[in-house]
């Protein structure tokens, strides 16, 4: 039932002494909904005890944590480098042409000085499509830029 439907060539550098790559994969709780043109990736450091930004916050680039890294990939995403140890969120987004969410999915890690690969992230289909980027990006070609923002 569940698919591995993208695995994203991303790699971590972790720690400053003790470095090693991780691996995100993406996993489909559900088929990926055909609108789904680009993929957006948000890591945030967030505080020990929080847990994952919600789909909207997330969709509207809400400041939740710390944003270390953002992009927007089609099919594969880029090399993130450096990840310091701490607590990190890992959220995707699918978005559609007028970037609507379309799926979404986050994990909630503890990076620490051991090894552990991959961090799986399941994303599932969003029922109440969210049609913003937040009130500091714009929508070009299915893509919200800039990418990196973090909107009020």
């Amino acid at each position: 039932m569940n698919k591995v439907w993208l695995a994203v060539g991303v790699f971590l550098l972790v720690g400053c002494t003790n470095e090693h790559g991780l691996q995100l994969d993406i996993v489909a709780a559900d088929p990926v909904p055909v609108e789904v043109e680009s993929w957006e990736l948000r890591l945030l450091n967030i505080p020990p005890d929080a847990s994952c930004p919600s789909a909207s916050e997330s969709a509207r680039a809400a400041r939740i944590g710390r944003l270390a890294h953002a992009q927007s990939f089609v099919d594969v995403g880029e090399p993130i480098g450096e990840v310091p140890e701490g607590r990190w969120a890992f959220a995707v987004l699918g978005r559609d042409t007028s970037c609507g969410v379309r799926a979404y999915g986050c994990t909630a890690v503890t990076i620490g000085a051991e090894t552990f690969s991959p961090i799986t992230i399941r994303v599932e289909t969003v029922t109440d499509v969210m049609e913003s980027c937040g009130d500091c990006r714009s929508c070009e070609l299915g893509a919200c830029t800039s990418v990196d923002a973090e909107c009020d």
